[in-house]
């Protein structure tokens, strides 16, 4: 919900005070955003009664924009969207708020925002039902197979290290084959989770789609709520994403990645402090087990 009584620092170019007031606006409000997001660098001759009915909203809503945008209104808004693009980089993917020609300073404090707004956007975007579900099954699951492709099998990768710490008997599948393979011989009790940003990576929606088949409970990590990882999963859990699609195969949705390892971080929290012991049993058993090994690995160096 907007808060119109708290107005954003007056600097910043359009794209940057959209990301940064993107998650308080309501749901009309973020349709004007989009729509300026999108031409940002065009020239907006639409008056604000034309450029109302054509995004199907109210003047007063485009108004409240303006305002939340930190612009004395519409008038000073458009005299600002022609420079939106200005500095924008011409790298696939990259996000537009991050300019090639800043200091790395700069474009720290600019990525360490963005990553900050995606996480606070996929925490809005949290259901405590399907989350509770996802964990209680996690919890009672007597095989888990983490499924990715790309930069979401790092994240899977990550996943199944962390959860084997723990005791369970966890994997990570990266490509189609394997993860035919290791849905074709799942059962009821075991849990599958699929990790893909767009939803649209078929082998991995196609693995979720087999596991469910043979009794798996399947869980979608996705920032796409319609698509086909997000439709071969019995629970959802959706991340937060931009208005800005990304360009296939040319490196990764960079604020995805981290919504992805945070919910991963979530679902592991959920699972060490409900499990009692029985956890914490397996997680010494680990450190003890690992510490042993330096021991040894140093004694032989010696």
């Amino acid at each position: 919900m907007t808060d119109v009584n708290v107005t954003p620092p007056a600097d910043g170019d359009l794209l940057h005070r959209i990301q940064e007031r993107y998650g308080r606006l309501r749901k009309s409000e973020r349709i004007v955003a989009d729509y300026l997001r999108q031409h940002a660098g065009s020239r907006l001759n639409a008056s604000i009664t034309e450029l109302g009915q054509l995004l199907s909203v109210s003047e007063a809503t485009i108004s409240r924009v303006s305002r939340a945008l930190g612009y004395q209104g519409y008038p000073d808004l458009k005299l600002s969207l022609a420079e939106g693009s200005r500095h924008r980089n011409a790298f696939a993917n990259i996000p537009t708020e991050i300019d090639e020609g800043d200091s790395l300073i700069t474009t720290s404090g600019n990525l360490a925002s963005l990553l900050a707004a995606g996480l606070q956007g996929t925490q809005r975007l949290l259901d405590g039902d399907r989350l509770e579900r996802a964990v209680e099954a996690l919890i009672a699951a007597k095989k888990i197979l983490f499924v990715g492709v790309g930069g979401a099998a790092s994240i899977c990768d990550e996943a199944a290290h962390l959860f084997l710490k723990a005791g369970l008997d966890v994997a990570s599948y990266r490509d189609g084959y394997t993860q035919t393979i290791g849905a074709a011989n799942m059962s009821a009790g075991d849990v599958m989770i699929g990790v893909s940003h767009t939803g649209m990576t078929e082998t991995v929606a196609a693995a979720m789609r087999i596991a469910r088949e043979n009794g798996a409970l399947t869980i979608g990590i996705t920032s796409d709520a319609g698509s086909p990882v997000a439709k071969a999963a019995d629970v959802c859990l959706t991340t937060w994403n931009s208005s800005t699609p990304p360009t296939p195969l040319y490196g990764d949705f960079l604020e995805g990645r981290i919504s992805q390892l945070f919910l991963i971080d979530l679902l592991y929290l959920g699972l060490v402090f409900r499990s009692g012991t029985e956890t914490t049993k397996h997680l010494l058993a680990t450190g003890l087990a690992l510490e042993k090994h330096y021991q040894s690995r140093e004694r032989s160096e010696r």
